[in-house]
Order: structure tokens, then C-alpha cells, then sequence
């Protein structure tokens, strides 16, 4: 999953959504709030949000917390198996440089993977896409933190 709470930019819009399997065990077990999703809103991840259980933290991992030739494993182990091209994206840091893109074309081409798509975070300006801004105005944050503790209704707001 690209995010596990994230922003949705849609013909002038700004829709938060968030993972509903994480949303309800969150609920189900007691730490859920508004606080922690705009916090994950602004992060993608609970990796390191002491608040969330630490077995909860190993199970939900997104797709920017792997390393790009994990990725690039998943795709080329499905490859094997498939006689046309496997469709998966593989997510890079917004720090990616074009020789991170080549290396990891390179390596497609030596595990016998048929056709990749690499996207680098942050690449396009109008990204479909996005974590909150880490340095969220504050009535920004206020709208991101109503949204999901049922300001607005969840994955149903406007920004």
C-alpha cells in the first residue's frame, strides 16, 4: 500500500483516506485517534509512533518503507510464473537520483523481468497522491486532524 493515511488529489480536491483494516484494529484495540492519523497523514507509517503497538508497527508496511530491489524481488519471483509482463510499481525516496533508476532497470533486466514502472515520490506536481505536508499549516492540520476522528466523516472530506 502507498500509505497506510494519506491525501487524495482529485479534480481540485484534497480527500483524506486512510487504511480501513488499520482504521478498525486501531478502534478495536484502544489507541486509535485523530492525533495519530494526521500524524500518519503526515508520515505514511507508524513505524516510529511509540503509541502504536509494537506488533501492529511490524505488520503494516508501506510501499516506501521497502527498499527498492525488494520491490523489484517481488515483482521478478511473480515473473517467473507469468508468460506476459507483471504490472507493479516500484516506489522510490524522493531523493532518488538517475543512477538509483538505472541501477534498478539494470537489475530488472538481469532478473528476467519483462517491463517495470519506477516512480520517485514527489516527481510530478500534481501527484494524485500525497502525504500531508510535514510542516502542515495549522488550520491544515486542524482539517486533517477533524477528518479522521469524524470531523467530517471519514474518506468523505474536503480541503
Amino acid at each position: 500500500m502507498f500509505a497506510l493515511a494519506y491525501i487524495r488529489h482529485i479534480l481540485g480536491r484534497r480527500l483524506p483516506e486512510a487504511n480501513p483494516l488499520f482504521e478498525r484494529l486501531a478502534r478495536d484495540r484502544g489507541f486509535y485517534s485523530g492525533d495519530l492519523m494526521a500524524e500518519i497523514a503526515r508520515t505514511g507509517t507508524v513505524r516510529q509512533i511509540p503509541g502504536v503497538p509494537a506488533d501492529v508497527r511490524a505488520s503494516f508496511v508501506t510501499a516506501l518503507e521497502i527498499a527498492p530491489a525488494w520491490h523489484l524481488e517481488m515483482q521478478a519471483a511473480v515473473q517467473r510464473h507469468v508468460d506476459t509482463a507483471v504490472a507493479k510499481t516500484i516506489n522510490l525516496p524522493a531523493d532518488a537520483t538517475p543512477a538509483d533508476v538505472r541501477a534498478i532497470y539494470s537489475a530488472a533486466w538481469r532478473a528476467g523481468v519483462k517491463g517495470i514502472t519506477v516512480y520517485r515520490y514527489g516527481a510530478r506536481p500534481g501527484q494524485v497522491l500525497t502525504l500531508a505536508a510535514p510542516t502542515t499549516a495549522p488550520d491544515t492540520a486542524v482539517e486533517i486532524h477533524d477528518a479522521y476522528s469524524g470531523g467530517c466523516g471519514a474518506h468523505a472530506c474536503e480541503f
